[in-house]
């Protein structure tokens, strides 16, 4: 939600930037994604890794079936959105969706230096980076195995291989490494996942006894990024925060764990919330796109900036969406597309080895822990 008002806030009658930089500083929000990758990966994967028993073309299905099915549909929108536009009359920035770039948004390939300057579905460009992520997985997991008894020796080489990074980027483009997106988003992104790989084995190697003391912990932190973005502080120290912030919630986490031998205690919002955030994040530039050139340029219902109320109305809109795309398209996709995945590369271990080759419990025994990670 953060990177949502930093994107919709450009339309608002409320100059909010004159206030506070917190908003203008939502793009960081994509920093603790990229931290919370490699976290989160790290726990699903780490054990599987250690016992031998982690299958590269398996996980890799399992990441593109986890990103790829809404990110090409979306993708599909606004090309429709475009040629709508078209036939309404509706002006369109064409710089900003350029036919060069069509190949590389298809092939998640637009981080990576080759299509400078945010295009197409913007939010997008991170998903190339986690996607080139991913596809280097076994070697942060390497570096990982290799700083398994010193990860805070790890992490100090994710903060020397974040600020060497900025350097390079700072020469390639003028900016800080916090600002790469499409043009050499990759960049940024190594670096945090590798750091966040490392907070998992810190987390698990070192935790936190007190739970007083993760709450207070997670409270600084939140405290210090809300002042450090108000107060437009430098966006490295913005962007390092997550560190902390992925940290200490994952320890807060182990506080309030429920036993797995007592029964579920009811809806948790935060959690659903949590599945529905990638909806939210691909979706909202989109939707927002489309509502106010309806809006605007085919009902006349308003001219120029949005109201608060309106904002509200927009937003309120919006998250039901995001649910029914979570629900309809992005969790039943998923699962097809990693069955259907699996079942490809089974069927071609077989026909090269002559045998059963399925190393994974298979599509149709997934459980929902499998699907959600």
């Amino acid at each position: 939600m953060w990177v949502v008002i930093f994107h919709w806030r450009y339309s608002w009658d409320v100059n909010i930037d004159k206030y506070t930089g917190f908003f203008e500083f939502g793009r960081f929000g994509v920093d603790i994604f990229f931290v919370l990758s490699g976290f989160v990966l790290a726990h699903a994967y780490l054990a599987k890794i250690r016992a031998g028993q982690f299958d590269y073309w398996k996980f890799l299905v399992a990441r593109l079936a986890r990103i790829y099915p809404l990110h090409i549909l979306v993708f599909g929108f606004v090309g429709m959105m475009l040629i709508s536009s078209s036939m309404l009359g509706v002006p369109v920035q064409s710089d900003a969706f350029p036919p060069g770039h069509i190949l590389p948004n298809i092939l998640l390939i637009q981080a990576w230096g080759l299509t400078p300057g945010a295009t197409w579905n913007v939010p997008a460009w991170s998903i190339s980076a986690e996607w080139f992520a991913y596809l280097l997985f076994p070697l942060f997991a390497l570096i990982g195995l290799k700083f398994m008894h010193r990860p805070f020796a790890g992490l100090l080489l994710g903060l020397g291989m974040f600020f060497i990074l900025d350097l390079v980027y700072q020469a390639l483009v003028g900016s800080y490494l916090p600002s790469a997106t499409d043009n050499f988003g990759i960049l940024r992104i190594v670096p945090e996942f590798l750091m966040g790989f490392m907070l998992y084995l810190i987390g698990v190697r070192y935790s936190i006894k007190a739970g007083a003391v993760r709450i207070g912990a997670l409270a600084v932190t939140v405290l210090a990024l809300f002042l450090s973005a108000h107060l437009r502080l430098d966006e490295r120290l913005v962007a390092l925060l997550a560190l902390p912030l992925v940290f200490f919630l994952a320890e807060v986490s182990k506080v309030d764990r429920l036993d797995e031998n007592q029964p579920n205690h009811g809806f948790d919002v935060t959690e659903y919330l949590g599945r529905v955030s990638y909806s939210i994040y691909l979706l909202h530039v989109p939707f927002f796109m489309a509502a106010y050139n309806l809006m605007d340029d085919v009902f006349g219902w308003i001219d120029g900036q949005l109201s608060t109320p309106l904002m509200l109305v927009l937003l309120a809109v919006f998250i039901p969406i995001c649910m029914a795309s979570y629900h309809l398209i992005e969790n039943p996709a998923r699962y097809f597309v990693r069955a259907q995945g699996d079942r490809m590369i089974d069927s071609i271990r077989q026909a090269f080895s002559g045998a059963n080759a399925q190393s994974e419990p298979s599509p149709q025994h997934l459980n929902n822990e499998d699907i959600k990670i």
